[in-house]
């Protein structure tokens, strides 16, 4: 169960709880108190119970009929001392006593606190109320309920007997209740609070700590280590669960930004030697020239196109570290449009095929695709591919017969490129690595030169026109580099017929 609908049930009995609790006390501890004073408990209790006069006027009700029956089967008990004493004890337990008048005189005083102040106020002998059972009030001195029955004594007196009832003494019964009532409110009020309190705790409080700490621990660089709550709603784990994923991806990210920025640190320090190698040829050439030492046309000739050539190096190196910039950054648009792969390789290897043979290398090309063969690709960008990979197949060939081949295999859905040379090869170490860009920086320096950024361009590129890009090596033994591009699938045509 969520949190949320756990404090709306504890907060709807925290409500009800103490409401229950008074109502329960009054109902329970009034009623004890009728049944304390001998009142029974009809259709009309609860009147009684909360009418005090009628409370008290029914807890004398039984003594009351007890005195009725005695003065009109035996009045001679009146005049019986033992007898009106356990009559008034009974009374006594009920807050009220017996008065016993003789003509106009009173014979037995059932209290000492009775007045003659009081006395006076009785109603004389004949009184007419109309249901005697109800009783009279009496009012100074004193608050009394007052019951009377007339007789005639044996000897013609005339006598009444009265039932005094204090009710002074029901407030002290009333109060008692209250106040049994407050304390029992109260409790369950701390009891309530005490249990909320906890409950908050537990499962907002301490899970809210933990994660504050967690907070601190990421704040001071500490992201490998996750917040783990033992308690708490469904909500909080939900919490726990998201923050500890937004810690794992801070991490990622940090990570990944700390292994990027060293890839940029060795980039740079790889292109740095890179453009310092020609910078230092030129000014040794230029050097050589300023001095004198070019004093024949042919050795100008040659300083002249070493010079040249070392500014296109760093021309070349200059411009691929500018491309792999924006292709890092997305921001090359690339221009996909169905191509016949077979009509574009004709025109690439024909390219290749001169260039290739200009540095004295032999080239080989092999086509088992179909003659409508079409792919999604770039041109351009599919060219700088082939290029790069080409290139680096010569950079890195120290044989004497060079050999570069172009392999092109019809799959269902892809089209394979294979470019393969005999060059002198990759250790198996260093070979899932050389798409990374400071591939060749990883590797002993050497004088082919370059950025070591072409096969990483090559991978971003084939990566944005879906397709996969591999290589299989073997060391002294050549090279293969494989890629993949995507078929345009022909939709079946509809008979017409059906």
């Amino acid at each position: 169960m969520k949190a949320v609908n756990k404090v709306r049930l504890i907060y709807l009995p925290a409500i009800i709880l103490p409401i229950f609790v008074m109502i329960v006390s009054i109902l329970a501890l009034g009623f004890g108190y009728v049944r304390i004073n001998n009142t029974d408990i009809s259709a009309d209790g609860f009147e009684r119970f909360v009418n005090p006069l009628k409370t008290m006027n029914n807890s004398t009700k039984e003594i009351y009929r007890e005195l009725e029956e005695k003065i009109l089967t035996e009045p001679s008990a009146l005049e019986d001392k033992g007898y009106l004493e356990d009559v008034n004890r009974r009374l006594s337990e009920k807050d009220s006593y017996l008065l016993l008048r003789k003509n106009q005189k009173i014979v037995y005083r059932g209290s000492k606190d009775s007045s003659q102040a009081l006395e006076e106020k009785l109603p004389a002998y004949g009184n007419d109320e109309s249901d005697q059972d109800r009783g009279f009030f009496v009012s100074k001195p004193g608050n009394y309920l007052v019951k009377q029955q007339d007789f005639e004594y044996q000897d013609g007196g005339k006598g009444s007997v009265f039932i005094m009832t204090d009710l002074g003494a029901v407030l002290p019964h009333y109060r008692n209740i209250i106040i049994q009532v407050c304390f029992a409110v109260v409790g369950v009020l701390i009891l309530t609070s005490t249990f909320l309190s906890w409950f908050m705790y537990r499962e907002f409080v301490g899970p809210i700590r933990e994660l504050k700490a967690g907070a601190e621990r990421i704040k001071d660089g500490n992201l490998d280590n996750d917040v783990v709550i033992r308690s708490g709603g469904e909500e909080i784990r939900e919490l726990c669960d998201s923050f500890n994923e937004m810690r794992a991806e801070l991490k990622d990210s940090i990570d990944a930004r700390m292994v990027y920025e060293k890839q940029n640190r060795d980039l740079i320090s790889n292109i740095s030697h890179d453009l310092k190698t020609p910078i230092t040829a030129i000014k040794g050439y230029v050097e050589g020239i300023m001095d004198g030492v070019a004093d024949t046309p042919e050795k100008m000739d040659r300083y002249i196109k070493t010079i040249y050539n070392k500014a296109n190096d760093m021309d070349v190196l200059i411009n691929e570290l500018s491309l792999y910039s924006k292709i890092d950054s997305n921001i090359i648009p690339y221009n996909f449009e169905r191509i016949n792969i077979n009509a574009y390789f004709k025109d690439c290897v024909d390219e290749i095929g001169a260039d290739l043979e200009q540095k004295g290398m032999m080239f080989s090309y092999r086509n088992y695709c179909s003659e409508n063969a079409m792919v999604t690709a770039d041109p351009e960008q599919l060219k700088r591919v082939i290029n790069n990979i080409i290139n680096n197949a010569c950079k890195y060939n120290n044989k004497a017969k060079g050999k570069v081949s172009i392999t092109l295999t019809e799959f269902d859905r892809k089209i394979q490129v294979e470019i393969k040379d005999n060059g002198m090869g990759i250790s198996k170490e260093d070979l899932p690595h050389i798409f990374r860009r400071t591939y060749r920086a990883d590797m002993s320096r050497n004088s082919a030169g370059g950025s070591g950024l072409g096969l990483s361009i090559c991978k971003k590129i084939i990566e944005e026109h879906g397709g996969e890009i591999w290589a299989e090596s073997k060391l002294r033994a050549g090279t293969t580099i494989f890629f993949t591009l995507n078929k345009v699938l022909e939709k079946p045509k509809e008979n017409k017929n059906e």
